[in-house]
């Protein structure tokens, strides 16, 4: 970090560390490495992604279609340049982040253009293959709950469905358990949102997601994380029925959120949630 009292980067990450892996490099029209960019205008797209990216350990791309959604394609056998900031890139290092264990990434990001660069700091770790073996049916229970409660119209926010896992089964050792509720189990996220209106001339039931002419459930943008949160980055500017001929009503009221995702060879459709766009 630089710890430099009035330096105008005091509290980033040091240019000169040597022991960072994530770094985002800007590069000329080879794909040579030319400087050090923090600006999202220098992270290319994960479609540009070749597996080569020039003696980088690690690169951070933006994701096609999601704003402010980032990732981190790691090479466990890649090199990066301990000093990032100037040429020559010298004293390449090997990446050793591929072991098991906790590790911390630290992002340094200019979001807008003439702002100041900003720090984020995220906890993350690598665990070996998740396979075990157990002599019976594995048995599960499972909970859910909405994080959110309100969502202002116009705006795209992100559901969250946490899924709590509890292991029924027994005899099984406590760290094994802990690895199985940890979300692993679970597979195939879906979400369903439905608008729910009390006036007679509206339709009661609005389906707003869908697929193939079908309303109801969708994994199109669901995602899920390693913890067992379902998430979906729900865009309300433009709320609009599913089928053609239901009447909507307004983007404003109360909206039904039911998610199904599989687990242990079940399907398993969540309580209806209530989330109310104001």
């Amino acid at each position: 970090m630089n710890r430099t009292p009035g330096d105008a980067d005091f509290g980033l990450v040091s240019s000169t560390a040597t022991n960072m892996v994530f770094h985002n490099y800007k590069r000329n029209s080879v794909g040579v490495p030319v400087g050090f960019d923090a600006n999202i205008s220098a992270m290319p797209v994960e479609s540009n992604y070749v597996g080569d990216l020039r003696l980088a350990a690690s690169s951070i791309f933006k994701h096609n279609t999601t704003p402010g959604h980032f990732s981190v394609i790691l090479q466990p056998s890649g090199q990066y340049f301990g000093i990032s900031a100037v040429p020559p890139f010298a004293n390449r290092y090997t990446n050793s982040a591929s072991s098991t264990g906790g590790y911390i990434d630290i992002w340094t990001i200019v979001q807008d253009v003439g702002s100041r660069a900003q720090i984020y700091v995220n906890t993350l770790s690598m665990q070996t293959a998740n396979v075990f073996g157990v002599s019976e049916p594995l048995q599960v229970t499972t909970s859910n709950k909405l994080v959110q409660r309100y969502v202002e119209l116009g705006s795209k926010k992100r559901l969250q469905i946490h899924t709590e896992i509890v292991v029924d089964s027994e005899p099984i050792k406590q760290d094994l358990r802990n690895l199985i509720e940890t979300g692993s189990l679970i597979s195939n996220p879906q979400i369903s949102i439905v608008k729910l209106n009390e006036s007679p001339v509206l339709t009661s039931r609005v389906q707003i997601t869908g697929v193939g002419g079908v309303g109801g459930f969708q994994s199109s943008d669901v995602q899920l994380d390693s913890q067992g949160t379902i998430s979906y980055v729900w865009d309300t500017t433009n709320i609009t029925p599913f089928y053609e001929d239901e009447i909507l009503g307004g983007g404003t009221g109360v909206y039904e959120i039911t998610v199904r995702y599989d687990v242990v060879g079940e399907t398993i459709i969540s309580s209806r949630f209530k989330v109310i766009v104001r």
